[in-house]
């Protein structure tokens, strides 16, 4: 299953606002049925004209959106590289306007699901052994699926990064915004998975009370980016209950679950 993600200060962000009144409503409709839509059939955040008329869009909220720098159409201009937008789209077509900063791309989907297939034919051979010739061949099929390395997620959700970033200002303002944060994270993590040490630093200093947080969190990432750099093999996490080791967000509070199977060392009652 694939989501799209919307944060939850979106009804209050500047470009939202910018919407006449009058069409707000039908324009951000439209626009989370499009965004629903492409991300269900992996298109990065590009969509047709002919899409857009079939969910009851009409011109009026294409330019209102456009205007508000939420979508590009073939006239729009944008500076923002590759890896955060997709960029000015071809005729007839309409972009989501930094769709990598806050959904997954189609490769990254694609990789975790062929991931989790690897594992699960790798489980079955496993438990095959294990019934053909005992405990030896099943702890060395174990060590075969533990072999192949994870894949790294540079771009955490929206939600994620909000709820780091409370556990490290509170809610006092500050001048530094997210969209200034993600680029230091990610340069701070080097090729490690940067989504999975977010949630790490989150459990293991749920109850700390850490003198400087932001710093300790840039020291954390610099840790996880040298263990990611060291030659040989890392476990590759996730089973049937989790995606890469972690349950779904506490609907509570917020807060990550580690699986208590595959993250046993972390899993808080």
């Amino acid at each position: 299953m694939v989501w799209f993600m919307i944060d939850d200060s979106f009804a209050e962000h500047p470009k939202t606002l910018s919407i006449p009144r009058p069409l707000r409503l039908s324009a951000l409709g439209l626009w989370t049925m499009c965004g629903n839509w492409s991300s269900r059939h992996l298109t990065d955040g590009h969509i047709t004209l002919a899409l857009i008329h079939e969910k009851g869009g009409r011109s009026k909220h294409i330019t209102a959106l456009t205007d508000a720098g939420l979508w590009h159409d073939n006239n729009s201009t944008c500076t923002h590289d590759p890896h955060h937008c997709p960029g000015i789209p071809a005729p007839d077509t309409i972009t989501y306007h930094d769709w990598y900063d806050w959904q997954r791309s189609r490769a990254q989907i694609l990789r975790q699901r062929e991931r989790k297939a690897t594992a699960g034919r790798a489980g079955g051979k496993a438990s095959g052994a294990s019934r053909r010739a005992g405990p030896e061949s099943s702890n060395e099929a174990d060590a075969s699926a533990a072999a192949e390395p994870p894949v790294p997620n540079p771009h955490p959700t929206p939600s994620l990064v909000a709820l780091v970033s409370r556990r490290l200002y509170g809610d006092a303002p500050r001048e530094t915004t997210l969209e200034e944060l993600l680029p230091l994270w990610r340069n701070a993590i080097g090729d490690g998975d940067l989504d999975v040490e977010l949630r790490n630093f989150l459990i293991h200093n749920a109850d700390t009370d850490l003198l400087n947080p932001a710093a300790a969190l840039l020291g954390w990432l610099a840790r996880a980016a040298e263990r990611a750099a060291k030659p040989g093999p890392r476990p590759v996490l996730g089973c049937a209950a989790c995606t890469s080791g972690w349950l779904p967000d506490d609907p509570g509070t917020g807060m990550p679950r580690p699986c208590p199977t595959c993250k046993p060392h972390r899993y808080i009652c």
